[in-house]
């Protein structure tokens, strides 16, 4: 938990807008400064920090603060503006909040029981707080260490392929925050908050106002130390950010991908001394004073290889000799799977289509069937399994499903997911990704073979009965295939809603028939990243 035995001050100052920002500060217990300084950017009040970390406050995005009190670092906690007692109106993620948190950065360090080193912590909007600062460039931050961090936030998790995000936004937004401020006495009005949504809502293409509210544009200007830590649990949040944020920052920097494979895993751990001893203590003692005790002589990425069970390194991301290999969707029968179609993946061109329609009767919990013995994820969805492999394959960096399809509807949407099939033992996901064909167009200056790079800069409907080709781009991954293992494929237009919480998206008023091709004509086909 965040809780600590120091009884923190409040300190004020006003940010370059004119708002009145409030902070806590927390001082090492009977040590003499000044001390380097580690900072916490909150949307969610800084009167909260004294409670658990636990699943049900997913707020609580501290970890162990008590543990860097006990090594000599001070602690500061900042409302951000609009949130808790700070001034002014809540603006998420936008290039403003930055600058606030720039000017309070500022404020720190000429502070006298501050060494004027200051370095930012936390973990989901507290690590995107970090990319968001960063790009401002403030003179006194000398390191942050983002753990699961989106910073595309059109991207990484608003809108998936174009896609809304229903869930999530719903779960956090009014969840997290909105019901929080009340129920601690703030008016739900109050520093703009309940505008927020209609705002997210009232931009659905990727414009100038998701512009400045993704600090992953101008993280290419953050040339700080950066130890970027992302979680396999959190790919569909915030994973994809953390790699993207790694690759784009110029100073010193290290990509850590940490095995916890669910969100409450990905919160366990930070929430970690252990963890935190072990990887990021050593990270800030560097950085902030001045320790040299061999961090930076760590493999520059480190990453969790699923199936495998072990740690793998290299020097960047994706490792190198990573080549695209190609595996068809085929119509032919794998007689293993009861889905809709029971397709397959082969090394050739495939052969057929697959056609399904929606909305599904049979769906009970989004995609998912109950039966007597349980919920069934893949019944009705479609599928295509691989053969078992006969030798092992790692899958390691970038992938995508280049789709051929069409629609009785003006648009359809994709929902992909890719999982390992080991005998007796559960699916591991591999990867997953999101399209909504309207928004195929790419950009073709960010995108490349193995990465689809979508524009979401103008919507291009479809022509019911028209094949068209797509390219879905697949979350970053690292798998390794054994011997007897299978890949499978599965495509559909919607969220379990066992499977996928909480990020759920908006289904709509989808209904139609949708075809998928797969043929020498029309060679559908996963890319993916296969090592060596």
């Amino acid at each position: 938990m965040a809780h600590t035995s120091v009884t923190p001050f409040e300190i004020s100052l006003t940010d370059r807008f004119g708002r009145l920002l409030k902070a806590d500060v927390y001082l090492p217990e009977g040590a003499e400064g000044p001390f380097p300084v580690l900072l916490y950017a909150s949307p969610y009040q800084k009167s909260l920090r004294h409670l658990p970390a636990h699943w049900v406050f997913p707020f609580s995005e501290y970890g162990p603060m008590q543990m860097y009190l006990d090594e000599g670092y001070a602690c500061v906690v900042l409302d951000l503006p609009g949130s808790g007692v700070s001034g002014g109106d809540w603006d998420p993620w936008s290039k403003a909040e930055g600058e606030s948190t720039h000017d309070a950065i500022e404020h720190v360090a000429a502070q006298d029981w501050c060494t004027g080193r200051i370095g930012m912590c936390g973990q989901s909007y507290f690590a995107m707080s970090q990319w968001n600062v960063a790009r401002t460039r403030p003179p006194h931050l000398t390191t942050i260490v983002p753990y699961d961090g989106a910073n595309d936030i059109y991207r990484d998790f608003m809108y998936h392929g174009g896609i809304p995000m229903q869930g999530f936004l719903g779960s956090w937004l009014l969840g997290s925050v909105m019901l929080q401020h009340m129920g601690e006495g703030h008016d739900l009005r109050g520093g703009n908050r309940h505008q927020v949504m209609a705002e997210f809502l009232s931009h659905p293409m990727d414009d100038a106002y998701w512009r400045d509210h993704s600090a992953f544009w101008e993280l290419d200007q953050v040339d700080i130390p950066v130890f970027s830590i992302g979680v396999w649990g959190k790919a569909s949040l915030h994973l994809r950010g953390n790699v993207n944020g790694f690759q784009r920052v110029t100073g010193p920097k290290q990509l850590l991908i940490a095995a916890p494979d669910s969100f409450h895993g990905a919160q366990t751990l930070f929430d970690d001394p252990a963890f935190h001893r072990e990887e990021l203590l050593p990270w800030y003692d560097h950085h902030l004073k001045g320790i040299d005790n061999g961090v930076m002589q760590r493999a520059a990425v480190r990453y969790w290889r699923k199936n495998a069970g072990d740690w793998a390194e290299a020097p960047v991301w994706p490792p190198a000799g990573v080549r695209a290999e190609a595996i068809h969707l085929s119509g032919a029968r794998s007689d293993l799977t009861q889905s809709l179609n029971d397709g397959t993946l082969v090394w050739a061109e495939g052969e057929g289509s697959t056609s399904w329609s929606y909305l599904d009767p049979h769906w009970t919990a989004g995609v998912t069937m109950m039966t007597p013995k349980g919920p069934d994820h893949v019944a009705r969805v479609c599928t295509y399994t691989s053969a078992p492999f006969a030798e092992a394959a790692e899958y390691t960096g970038h992938g995508a499903l280049v789709l051929h399809a069409s629609t009785d509807q003006t648009d359809l949407e994709l929902f992909v997911k890719l999982h390992l099939l080991s005998p007796g033992k559960p699916p591991i996901r591999v990867s997953q990704g999101w399209l909504r064909a309207s928004h195929r167009a790419e950009d073709s200056a960010m995108a490349s073979e193995l990465r689809p790079f979508h524009a979401h800069q103008a919507r291009q409907p479809l022509t019911p009965g028209e094949v068209v080709e797509m390219r879905l781009e697949l979350l970053p991954m690292s798998a390794v295939v054994k011997p007897g293992d299978r890949l499978r494929l599965e495509i559909t237009n919607f969220d379990s809603t066992i499977l996928d919480q909480p990020m759920i998206h908006w289904y709509g008023a989808k209904v139609g028939t949708d075809t998928y091709h797969h043929s020498l004509d029309y060679p559908s086909r996963l890319l993916l990243p296969r090592v060596g």
